[in-house]
């Protein structure tokens, strides 16, 4: 991983591994940052648990910053979107409200008491973008990039627009 700008990772998305993820922002860090890394760890193990493989996650806010002691991790996991309608088939009621807890954003904070902003994005692997992935995937994957390439500034609505920062894509099983 690069290193910080400012106080952010510059702009752009940064393939990495968790070892990367834990040397650069985890390690030496204070244990505030290694509780929040370990509830990922948690999080991504449970939903594993549950949906079998996930290529992909894509992690971003204070935690990915220059913020001392952020207050959660944000993390948009990456699922294969014929795994989750397995999972879905296969799993009890409960299990499967656990996914769509995992799935919701804070769902991971109040009920599992985990410092995670969780998400699901279901990843339609298709040859080619084609009408035959949803174009909701389409949406809602330029929807979490355009977010967190921005920076808050509530000054200056125009400027928080702008690409200003970068977040990281941590390869986890892989795309296969």
């Amino acid at each position: 991983l690069p290193a910080l700008q400012g106080n952010f990772l510059p702009h752009g998305r940064w393939a990495c591994t968790p070892a990367d993820v834990e040397a650069a922002f985890v390690t030496g860090h204070g244990p505030e940052r290694a509780a929040i890394w370990q509830d990922w760890l948690t999080t991504l193990a449970v939903l594993k648990s549950l949906v079998g493989t996930v290529p992909a996650a894509w992690l971003s806010g204070s935690f990915l910053s220059a913020k001392p002691v952020p207050g959660d991790i944000d993390s948009v996991f990456l699922v294969d979107a014929a795994n989750l309608r397995s999972a879905h088939l296969a799993l009890s009621p409960q299990e499967w409200s656990l996914v769509n807890t995992l799935a919701g954003g804070g769902g991971a904070k109040a009920t599992l008491g985990l410092n995670v902003d969780s998400f699901i994005l279901e990843w339609w692997p298709t040859p080619t973008p084609a009408s035959s992935s949803p174009q909701e995937y389409y949406l809602y994957r330029g929807y979490w990039d355009d977010l967190w390439v921005r920076a808050k500034d509530p000054a200056d609505a125009r400027l928080e627009s702008v690409p200003r920062r970068g977040y990281v894509e941590v390869m986890i099983d892989g795309y296969k």
